[in-house]
């Protein structure tokens, strides 16, 4: 199956299917070397099959790894990735292919978008965060002290190739946070995606994949730079970035929306008119993955962490609210009122 995003910077083609040839679907022609960023963990599992092809199809080819995890998301990694193309000479004719979650593809984009201000690159993600989510849409980022994705750039790769046979080598523990991702999803769709995740992921996973990927399209076709529209995929993420933070990175990103998706819902009941059987029955989804549905951090400590947050605006934060499920809309609240909202007295909105 191929989804076409046609991004107003680029369009590009995402492939989804199994045991997919990387080469000829990377859009890279003309580039002579290929540098593969990924981590220890993919490096193991696909590198070297990728390597022969790549090798097979004509391209020189070296590896640039990093340790798996979020804590790689940060300046240094960047730097040092940057130095490694460098001391191999590399050129903007040269290209570059993300393999693995979505820190090396938040990675490797940002290096993209970074060196020689600006080089061309693929992105092979391997887990299920990363197909339904941060491969698609040109976001890339690192983090900073203060808090997550604080510096990055839009730079939309020139292909998404996803192989679904990858998810059979996923721990359990890393379906479970890209299934956070997908609760997001059904919240701000509706409809068939939330229909399917209900009959079961195992039995639905391209269909669901596919579903992620195309609702996704639509929003950045319409809202690349994250200027309005593009703002509701943030559902779930103020209180899930919070607590990533809190947790020292130590609470999975998908885990943490699945909890900011739900605490959003019981705060969107409160204050923006959701119905309760939406936010049940979002509940339910979650329980039905084994997904947490709250945190273990108070309200207040929570909304402190929203002053650091890139959503937030002057006073105010961005806070993307449910009026149902399959509507979402994007308010302005006032930072010392986040806390009140998210415990379930805010007013309404």
């Amino acid at each position: 199956m191929v989804i076409r995003v046609e991004a107003p910077s680029g369009g590009y083609d995402v492939t989804i299917g199994k045991d997919l040839k990387i080469a000829p679907l990377m859009k890279l022609d003309g580039a002579q070397k290929i540098a593969v960023i990924t981590d220890d963990n993919v490096r193991a599992l696909y590198y070297d099959r990728v390597e022969a092809e790549l090798g097979q199809a004509g391209y020189k080819v070296c590896c640039c790894t990093v340790p798996h995890g979020e804590q790689s998301k940060c300046g240094a990694t960047f730097l040092n990735i940057l130095e490694f193309l460098a001391e191999r000479s590399f050129t903007r004719r040269d290209g570059i292919l993300a393999l693995g979650g979505g820190v090396v593809g938040d990675l490797a984009g940002f290096v993209a978008a970074s060196y020689m201000r600006g080089v061309r690159y693929a992105s092979a993600p391997t887990t299920l965060l990363s197909m339904t989510d941060s491969s698609v849409g040109g976001k890339t980022a690192i983090d900073l002290r203060a808090g997550k994705n604080l510096a990055g750039a839009f730079w939309q790769p020139t292909a998404v190739i996803i192989d679904t046979e990858t998810l059979k080598t996923l721990p359990d523990a890393e379906l479970k946070n890209g299934l956070g991702e997908l609760i997001k999803y059904a919240v701000i769709e509706g409809g068939e995606i939330v229909e399917l995740l209900e009959k079961g992921f195992a039995e639905n996973a391209g269909k669901i994949i596919a579903s992620a990927v195309d609702i996704k399209r639509k929003i950045v076709e319409a809202d690349e730079r994250e200027g309005g529209l593009r703002r509701i995929l943030n559902f779930g993420h103020t209180p899930a970035h919070a607590a990533e933070k809190l947790s020292g990175y130590a609470m999975p990103h998908g885990m943490a929306v699945a909890a900011g998706v739900n605490l959003m819902m019981r705060a969107s009941v409160a204050s923006a008119g959701c119905p309760v059987r939406d936010m049940k029955r979002i509940k339910a989804l979650s329980e039905k993955y084994s997904l947490p549905t709250s945190f273990g951090y108070s309200p207040e400590a929570l909304a402190a962490e929203a002053f650091h947050d890139k959503k937030a605006d002057g006073g105010d934060v961005n806070l993307v609210v449910a009026r149902k499920v399959g509507k979402t809309e994007c308010v302005k609240l006032p930072i010392e009122k986040l806390a009140d909202f998210y415990a379930g007295k805010g007013e309404k909105l």
